[in-house]
């Protein structure tokens, strides 16, 4: 049993205690006057990392060094810090140590300067940083590798595909990738990282693989800065004090590429379209060698590029058709990317129904473009074709009249050969007769029937306004939202004249909705490319006006088929 005297003496004596030790971290601190400051090693390579360590004999809970003038020439990584207390026959020994892993930013000598604490300054280092030698990647345990597919000039809006890779021979932690940021160019990603393994030198690497379409939208240099990897590997060595794992920093190249305006002889055409490939080609939904009069036929034009995006594609126009009625549907449009980059479709299909019986003449269908890989222009073409329409025989034409000489003539005649019927072909009259009465009567049902239906549509048209169209999975509500937040981005854009942001917001839109426009929209999408890539180029002449009221005049749907279209057989 614990008395009370008992309780009290241990109290007296831990107090006793606690005043010792305090005094002697007192006597420690004032006495004090070690402060040592090394490195592991003093010669490396470059995005190698060193461990500077310091050492004192100063406790205190408030000093730590001043880690300010390493910024000049090293990054610091990481930090740690710990404290040895040791009480040996009356003495104490204490200890504190920082270790910092230090990555230095450039080659050749660096100065580790003087450091400072509890006013004790220690002596400068100097640091040997050699150029890593051609064969230390395959030989590292990680390391990152960059590549693009063209070494040479490119010009604005061409494809450039950048294809980043992660090696890595031993185990990882805590690490992260810079993001590729490019905000002046159109940056599209290829795909998901892509896992496998390759092998260098007879050693087995896995491989992360990150890949990027870039399209520059200026003309001049393209610089491609080098990404950071960063993160903790484990060392077969034991010479590091902080555990097996060791903070690493590496990165890979930087590339810069020449960007070449649009060239003179190609300044003139509407739209600037560099690729590698452009394909124009047409599918007919009938045989149109026998092409009735009256009868509707679907003619699908369809463009085919690789090397650029589907909103990068132009709209197909065919101007009035004499003889020939046009209903087409929207365009649509669809991305397509691997290894190679991207390729586009767009499509639009036509119904064409012929008005007259004859000789109809399409016109020819050119879409001008430039081949990147020979460097010049070509035509993506549809030759001119002429078909000769027939006449429909189900339809009825109007009898002829005859002329009425003689009044009294015809209805003696009637009366000769009406003496001269026989009783079944009054038979048979009558009945012809019976018959072309009720058949008449049905057709003016019809016609009454069809003239109340179409009234009832337009009435019901008119008092629900538009059609909406989702886009894919969207429901009509988020499609209109999404449209509206697009919308707005533009138009804010436009009343700022801001024409590179507003051409980059305008083909983000087009990656995300399919969006039906209008002839004055698409001349002012015209005028605003003219500005930013043309012979004349000037973008920070460009005014937002003629855009902005186009824009507005948009909505996020379109008008329903009875309201839109003509009537395809037209009373």
């Amino acid at each position: 049993m614990v008395t009370p005297i008992k309780r009290s003496h241990y109290l007296w004596t831990s107090l006793l205690l606690l005043l010792v030790l305090s005094l002697g971290l007192l006597s420690a601190t004032v006495q004090a006057d070690s402060f040592e400051v090394s490195v592991d090693r003093s010669r490396l390579s470059e995005n190698e990392t060193l461990t500077l360590s310091i050492k004192t004999d100063v406790l205190s809970l408030f000093d730590s060094p001043n880690l300010d003038p390493l910024h000049t020439d090293f990054e610091v990584l990481a930090q740690q810090a710990r404290t040895n207390i040791q009480i040996i026959n009356g003495q104490n020994r204490s200890e504190k140590m920082w270790e910092i892993t230090l990555l230095p930013k450039r080659t050749g000598t660096l100065i580790i300067p003087a450091l400072v604490l509890d006013k004790q300054t220690s002596q400068p280092i100097t640091i040997e940083v050699q150029k890593a030698p051609r064969n230390s990647l395959q030989s590292a345990d990680v390391f990152l590798h960059s590549e693009i597919d063209q070494q040479g000039p490119i010009y604005v809006q061409q494809q450039l595909i950048y294809t980043l890779r992660l090696y890595y021979a031993t185990s990882i932690s805590d690490h992260g990738l810079t993001d590729l940021a490019l905000p002046d160019d159109l940056l599209l990603p290829l795909g998901n990282r892509r896992d496998y393994e390759s092998q260098l030198n007879g050693r087995t690497y896995s491989v992360a693989e990150w890949q990027f379409a870039i399209y520059p939208q200026r003309s001049g240099e393209l610089i491609i800065p080098a990404q950071t990897f960063s993160g903790r590997v484990r060392q077969n060595s034991r010479n590091y004090s902080l555990g097996s794992l060791k903070q690493i920093r590496i990165q890979s190249p930087e590339h810069r590429v020449q960007v070449l305006p649009i060239p003179d002889e190609f300044a003139q055409q509407p739209h600037w379209l560099p690729a590698t490939s452009i394909k124009l080609s047409q599918k007919w939904s009938g045989d149109y060698s026998q092409w009735q009069v009256g009868t509707p036929i679907t003619r699908q034009l369809l463009i085919e590029a690789k090397g650029l995006t589907a909103a990068q594609l132009p709209p197909i126009e065919l101007g009035n058709l004499q003889n020939l009625k046009q209903y087409p549907e929207p365009a649509q449009q669809q991305d397509t990317n691997s290894a190679q980059g991207f390729s586009s479709q767009r499509s639009v299909n036509i119904a064409l129904i012929p008005t007259q019986a004859g000789r109809v003449t399409l016109p020819a269908i050119e879409i001008p473009w430039w081949n990147t890989n020979t460097q010049r222009m070509e035509l993506a073409r549809l030759d001119e074709m002429t078909i000769e329409i027939q006449a429909n025989p189900n339809s009825v034409a109007p009898a002829e009249a005859k002329p009425n000489r003689s009044a009294n003539k015809p209805q003696v005649q009637i009366v000769r050969e009406s003496a001269n019927l026989l009783p079944w072909q009054l038979f048979s009259l009558s009945t012809s007769i019976i018959v072309l009465v009720l058949a008449v009567l049905f057709w003016r049902q019809r016609q009454q029937l069809a003239q109340l239906i179409s009234t009832q549509s337009a009435q019901k048209t008119h008092a629900h306004g538009r059609t909406k169209i989702p886009f894919d999975n969207q429901s009509s509500a988020e499609y209109e939202t999404l449209w509206r937040q697009h919308q707005n981005e533009l138009l804010n854009l436009c009343q700022q004249h801001q024409a590179q942001q507003a051409w980059q917001a305008w083909l983000r839109w087009q990656q995300v909705q399919k969006i039906e426009t209008s002839v004055e929209f698409d001349q002012a999408l015209i005028e605003l490319q003219s500005q930013l890539y043309g012979a004349q180029a000037n973008p920070e002449q460009w005014q937002g006006y003629r855009l902005l009221q186009a824009l507005k005049q948009l909505s996020p749907s379109v008008q329903s088929s009875s309201a839109q279209l003509q009537p395809l057989y037209p009373r």
